[in-house]
């Protein structure tokens, strides 16, 4: 039985072993049944595939991995998550032993470890307090924006410490997701609505143009630079122009626009050295500004 991301490659492997037969295999279980099992265990997270242990006595083969929306063929070096969904070949009467090698429960998908999210707050915290001294300047630091992403970008890439896995699973991060934008659009339009009525009521429109200009300017030089010289795909796009504009809110229309992963792996990519970038410049323009 052969999985592969290319069909050419199929086509290879049959010319090399002899001839296609599409369902030879799942048609007949007698001896050898393809199951499928919800990976809920955190032990089996954060680890390579040939780095974990499998019972001892039976005889399973992982032949694919379904991570949420996105099929995987695995490989040595794959890391399984918590709400993978594993399919195994193994014997008849050793399915029981596997499902509970890998746990089999969509339950655990929704929940997180409130010691590594607790943790990893505190160490970004930290690192955000840090003065970073700059020759003819003077200190900045990274503050509770710049320190908790990079430590969760650090800490993401590890994915595990120990016992500890830094990996929440997508379906509890969707909705810590969901709900802190809520939390944020709803905490920016209560203390920001009563000063903008009154700026645009003294103002005038001329601070809500330039807002608007700011922001389309910064969106088409995105937009543009990716289209015509990177030639990035278009959901991919969607992601690197919500990470530049730093607004988690562009972020959701655009999946909504383009429902894959690829909007928000390009926004994981841009938003941290964005963020950084703009908490490091104002605080150098603050500091010139006091200078001067």
């Amino acid at each position: 039985m052969i999985a592969a991301d290319r069909s050419e490659a199929i086509q290879e492997a049959a010319t090399l072993l002899g001839r296609l037969d599409p369902g030879r295999i799942a048609k007949d279980r007698a001896d050898l049944s393809y199951q499928r099992f919800f990976v809920s265990k955190a032990a089996l997270t954060g680890r390579k595939l040939d780095e974990i242990p499998m019972p001892a006595g039976t005889e399973i083969r992982i032949l694919h991995v379904r991570r949420y929306d996105v099929d995987l063929v695995p490989s040595p070096d794959l890391m399984l998550e918590i709400g993978d969904r594993v399919g195994v070949l193994v014997p008849a009467d050793q399915i029981a032993a596997a499902r509970s090698h890998f746990g089999d429960t969509v339950k655990s998908a929704a929940e997180f470890s409130y010691v590594s999210v607790g943790f990893g707050m505190v160490l970004g915290v930290l690192l955000g307090l840090v003065p970073i001294p700059i020759p003819g300047v003077g200190t900045v630091s990274l503050g509770i924006g710049g320190g908790p992403l990079i430590v969760a970008l650090i800490l993401g890439r590890l994915r595990r410490t120990g016992p500890i896995a830094w990996v929440m699973p997508l379906p509890a991060n969707i909705v810590l997701r969901n709900f802190g934008l809520t939390l944020f659009l709803a905490t920016v339009g209560i203390n920001s609505g009563q000063a903008f009525v009154t700026t645009v009521a003294s103002q005038g429109p001329l601070l809500l143009i330039i807002g608007a200009l700011v922001l389309l300017t910064t969106v088409s030089i995105v937009l543009g630079v990716g289209v015509y010289v990177l030639k990035l795909p278009y959901d991919d796009l969607l992601g690197v122009a919500s990470g530049a504009t730093g607004n988690p809110a562009i972020l959701v229309y655009a999946t909504r626009m383009a429902p894959t992963e690829w909007p928000d792996i390009g926004y994981a990519m841009i938003f941290p050295s964005a963020t950084i970038v703009k908490v490091i410049a104002v605080q150098i323009i603050g500091l010139i500004a006091l200078a001067g």
